[in-house]
């Protein structure tokens, strides 16, 4: 709520508006009177108070990474007691760095309240696709004598949490929330009837990201998932040998876990990976009231 804007405006609905009891003791020159005028020092007058609100408002109009709601609020000037109504602006990403990061976190001490509207994106970071299968040659238990043996693939990573809430805030959520979506699986290698035609799975292709790219046979980017490679294949058509590596997995799109890699073949073959899981979109729900809630990707909890 504000001051009015034209007017009287009476030293009871100043301190309504600075959260104090209407008949406290009240001058025009105290500090946090000035503050809210926005008068520092020298003469001030009741209508430098028109309009005025006991809260701090500020934009997130660049790209962040791993970020603190508090910290910018405190570092774009913020008093640390009024409220504060934070915006991140159209086309604009809040964003992990990494699995092992948050896109945006929301906590410490907020003694006016606090207010988040999000008209861009607050993303995790995307998992990893897994490796690919390859071949151990050597002694082959299964074909009985030297050969190689075809390996699994490996499992593709999860997907990082966008945002985590641990004070009360209110949120409008215009635009998007998403967790990073889960690394592909690593297909698996396959051999074929000669001992040594072992042929490589493809590599999981990387979940859909922030702008950080996650890593994989294609990257996840802020675009979309990435693609699984392909298997390779070994095909002699003298003596009709022939091996398969299994296919990687996609990675998932935001807040979606990633898929499965194929497994090898023919004779003999690597098992694929399992697709990574997805990010979560947030944590911390019971903190927060909706004003809005947009679009949102991932687990809610």
């Amino acid at each position: 709520m504000a001051l009015p804007s034209s007017g009287s405006i009476s030293l009871s609905q100043v301190n309504t508006e600075l959260g104090v009891s209407a008949t406290a003791t009240r001058s025009l020159g105290e500090t946090t009177t000035r503050n809210l005028f926005g008068v520092g020092s020298g003469s001030i007058s009741m209508s430098q108070g028109y309009g005025k609100a006991n809260q701090f408002g500020f934009s997130i109009a660049s790209n962040q990474s791993n970020a603190n709601l508090r910290t910018l609020a405190v570092n774009a000037g913020w008093n640390q007691s009024s409220k504060v109504v934070a915006t991140i602006d159209s086309g604009i990403y809040v964003y992990a760095t990494s699995t092992g990061n948050t896109g945006l976190t929301i906590d410490g001490s907020f003694p006016g309240g606090v207010e988040l509207i999000n008209n861009g994106y607050i993303l995790g970071m995307g998992g990893n696709g897994g490796g690919a299968g390859g071949c151990s040659c050597g002694y082959n238990p299964t074909y009985g004598g030297d050969g190689c043996t075809p390996t699994n693939g490996g499992s593709g990573s999860g997907g990082g949490k966008a945002l985590h809430v641990a004070t009360g805030i209110t949120i409008y959520n215009n635009g998007t929330i998403g967790g990073g979506g889960g690394g592909g699986g690593g297909g698996g290698a396959g051999r074929g009837s000669g001992s040594y035609m072992c042929v490589s799975g493809g590599s999981g292709g990387g979940g859909r990201s922030g702008l950080t790219n996650s890593s994989g046979a294609n990257a996840g980017t802020v675009n979309g998932a990435g693609a699984g490679g392909g298997g390779g294949f070994w095909f002699d058509s003298l003596g009709g040998y022939h091996a398969r590596g299994g296919a990687g997995g996609a990675g998932g799109n935001w807040g979606a876990n990633g898929s499965n890699g194929g497994g090898g073949g023919t004779i003999q073959g690597g098992s694929g990976g399992g697709g990574g899981g997805a990010g979560a979109c947030l944590t911390g729900n019971s903190n927060i009231t909706w004003g809005a809630t947009g679009t949102r990707y991932g687990s809610i909890s």
